[in-house]
């Protein structure tokens, strides 16, 4: 069995899939940019179970997607990941025909768990209380992950918060979680430490401290 991962953000991707591939899940996985290449890695491969399916691609919407693979490829698990943890998106998901939902403030074991769930015949939803449950210190949660990917590329708070769509004093909290989580004290260290756990590939580093 395989896993495929839609998202648009490459070095978030790169990490995501470096989490997948490191953790206890026995399937392979599989990472695309776009929705028409899900759908066409999912033509080639009859072996992908699972999909994790971003809410937000650029020039895609993540719940028609959702449709589209689940008209195409009816017997697929779909997981939906966001970092918009309302329950009237996780809900929505649900509805639309997701098997799961994942909010980006899940740590990897917390991530791990839920698909684990789904793989097992279960439709995954935390509960509220999970949902704003602290991340664990010793590990990134996805939201972390995709700051962390966008520091290796250089972009500054201002940049990291218009592309995630939120506050930019949110985005300073997420990378001071970063630094806590990576025992580090700024962006060169962090991307440095990342890239040797894996969670970002072996790039040259642009950090800087903007």
């Amino acid at each position: 069995m395989k896993i495929l991962i839609v998202d648009d953000h490459p070095l978030f991707r790169a990490g995501f899939h470096a989490v997948l591939e490191q953790s206890a899940l026995e399937a392979g996985v599989l990472s695309v940019s776009s929705v028409p290449e899900a759908l066409q890695a999912m033509q080639r491969d009859g072996d992908i179970g699972l999909v994790l399916l971003d809410i937000h691609l650029k020039g895609d919407d993540g719940f028609n997607a959702l449709k589209l693979i689940g008209t195409r490829f009816p017997t697929t698990a779909c997981i939906m990941i966001s970092g918009d943890e309302q329950e009237s998106i996780a809900a929505r998901a649900i509805n639309s025909g997701a098997s799961g939902f994942i909010p980006k403030s899940f740590t990897a074991d917390e991530m791990i768990a839920a698909i684990q769930k789904v793989l097992a015949g279960e439709v995954f939803v935390p509960a509220k209380s999970g949902m704003a449950s602290a991340p664990e210190p010793s590990g990134l949660t996805l939201r972390q992950l995709e700051v962390i990917s966008m520091l290796g590329r250089g972009f500054s708070n201002k940049e990291i918060a218009r592309s995630l769509d939120v506050a930019e004093r949110t985005v300073k909290a997420h990378v001071s979680a970063v630094f806590e989580a990576l025992n580090v004290r700024n962006r060169t260290q962090a991307v440095l430490v990342a890239q040797r756990r894996g969670f970002l590939p072996s790039t040259p580093v642009y950090a800087t401290a903007r």
